[in-house]
């Protein structure tokens, strides 16, 4: 829409410009656009600041539109953005408009243009030389909302003020029945970057306390603590940063839920339950602050697989009670970490060709393969002479040269379980695989950076649709994908990262040592219905 709107806009501007030589030919004039001399030659704007631009326009033939629009830095210059048309069907010889606009950080600069009626036209420009920033308020741990405040007790906000220019005016005022009260002032201790506190005992039916700095340019900053309601008696329970959920739970660790209680009598109990797989265990006692009706609270749960939510439960002196649940948003499970498995290429007993996830011992050679067949993910095979791969028993379909080579690997094998193995991917270097812990984190890097396009930071390789079943370019360094899943149609379910620690080639044979993360989960197993394929020599 954007595009069409500065399109038409510009194709407007030509065919008046094309016109408009035509009229100066015959000595027509186009609009005369007058504004107030203080936007001839503006020095200074500030950020957030309303501008109004009493615009007046005359022409001799009757106006036909008047527009405007701005430019604004880009990251790679300037971009003009999209104009707004009052257009006059009555033609009028004079025109009076107001223009308003907030000032941005980016601004270069306002155009004004007019048409006439026989689309002549002419423009003027505001470009004021600085547009200055504005103090930035912050309140403490990004909390700027409480749902519930107690009548007749103490509220304190608390947050810092930055400045480029010195501040001269600190002030705050709350907001009761909808009503704005007169500014009290808080001292300014530091004119570039201080903190502040404001204490009030709250009445009924506040909404709110207003925040504002002003610099020694004027250029003033507001924003507003809001409150949701004000309560007679009742318990809040609110967590750290804002919070209305537990975005990860990690299984097998503790895990940390803070927050604040706060309550118009003092907390007679306080007590937490975790919800596992659609139910909730025993209540555990919580510690109640010192004042018992407003303190902090830090639990420390351990999360198990099927977490599902934490309940809260306080009750009061004035036998109210709230009643709070946080849902788990993410369960993490730590991955398997296998940090060197040894692999050859050549057959023999203790000479270890396969890997399995998911069955100990891990590595099987050619005794003891065939007996662990359905749980085997891939081997280091001899493709040919110079050729060594890792490929999984199932690669045997793929065409005679593949059977041949893989023959030698099978023996006693009747079946051969598909895995999914990519290439080296990029993506994987020894900083990413070694950061990542937890089978959430390997999620969120396949998304972003292997699955997502390249347009978005990822490679556009999209795993979850790919039947590839070998890496024959194994290097030190390097990594690679595996994955389990259904083969027919091609839909891989879970994923794993193989990184290679070391790679030689030794009279005609491969050896490698890998380095692996799994999830935890059994998903050789969980997809063998769907991977399996029959298999004779």
């Amino acid at each position: 829409m954007k595009l069409y709107s500065l399109l038409a806009f510009l194709s407007l501007s030509l065919l008046a410009t094309i016109t408009g030589c035509k009229k100066a030919e015959d000595d027509m004039q186009a609009p005369v656009i007058t504004i107030s001399d203080e936007f001839a030659d503006v020095e200074n704007f500030n950020v957030g600041e309303e501008v109004r631009v009493a615009v007046n326009v005359k022409s001799a033939i009757g106006i036909k539109r008047l527009a405007y629009y701005f430019i604004s830095k880009t990251a790679n210059g300037t971009s003009s953005g999209t104009p707004v048309y009052i257009d006059k069907t009555d033609f009028p010889m004079e025109l009076n408009e107001e223009i308003v606009f907030t000032v941005q950080a980016d601004m270069v600069e306002l155009v004004i243009i007019s048409f006439d009626k026989a689309h002549n036209n002419s423009e003027i420009h505001i470009a004021p030389k600085n547009v200055r920033n504005i103090p930035q308020l912050a309140f403490k741990d990004g909390i700027r909302y409480r749902e519930t405040v107690f009548e007749n007790k103490r509220l304190t906000i608390e947050g810092t003020i930055t400045s480029e220019f010195d501040m001269t005016e600190i002030t705050w005022q709350t907001i009761v029945n909808g009503v704005t009260s007169d500014e009290q002032a808080i001292a300014v201790t530091d004119p570039k970057d201080m903190p502040f506190a404001v204490s009030v005992v709250v009445p009924k039916h506040m909404s709110g306390i207003i925040i504002k700095a002003k610099n020694t340019y004027n250029g003033t900053a507001v924003d507003t603590f809001k409150i949701g309601n004000v309560a007679d008696d009742d318990v809040s329970i609110t967590l750290e940063g804002g919070n209305t959920n537990i975005p990860i739970a990690y299984v097998g660790v503790d895990n940390t839920l803070s927050g604040n209680i706060s309550s118009g009598s003092e907390v007679s109990t306080l007590t937490y339950a975790i919800k596992t797989n659609g139910v909730y265990g025993a209540e555990i006692p919580m510690t109640i602050g010192d004042p018992k009706d407003e303190f902090p609270f830090s639990i420390a749960f351990a999360a198990t697989q099927g977490i599902e939510a934490v309940r809260i439960t306080g009750e009061n002196e004035g036998n109210k009670t709230r009643v709070a649940e946080y849902a788990v948003a993410k369960v993490y499970n730590k991955l398997v970490h296998f940090t060197d498995i040894r692999l050859t290429s050549e057959i023999g007993p203790g000479k270890n060709n396969w890997f399995a996830a998911y069955q100990a011992p891990h590595v099987f050679d050619i005794t003891n393969a065939a007996a662990n067949q359905l749980m085997v993910d891939f081997a280091l095979a001899k493709y040919s002479a110079t050729s060594f791969r890792i490929m999984p028993a199932a690669i045997f379909d793929a065409g005679a040269a593949y059977r041949t080579a893989m023959a030698p690997y099978m023996v006693g094998f009747t079946k051969a379980p598909y895995t999914l193995v990519t290439v080296n991917r990029r993506s994987i270097t020894p900083e990413v695989f070694n950061s990542l812990a937890w089978d959430g984190e390997l999620t969120e890097f396949l998304n972003t950076k292997i699955i997502a396009p390249t347009s978005a930071g990822g490679e556009g390789y999209n795993i979850a649709a790919t039947n590839r079943r070998f890496n024959g370019d194994l290097k030190v360094g390097e990594g690679f994908i595996i994955g389990w899943g259904q083969w027919s149609p091609i839909e891989n379910k879970a994923f794993a990262l193989v990184f290679v620690k070391e790679y030689a080639l030794v009279n005609g044979e491969a050896t490698a040592t890998l380095e692996i993360k799994v999830p935890a989960e059994d998903n050789r197993t969980k997809y063998n219905p769907v991977s399996i394929f029959d298999y004779q020599p």
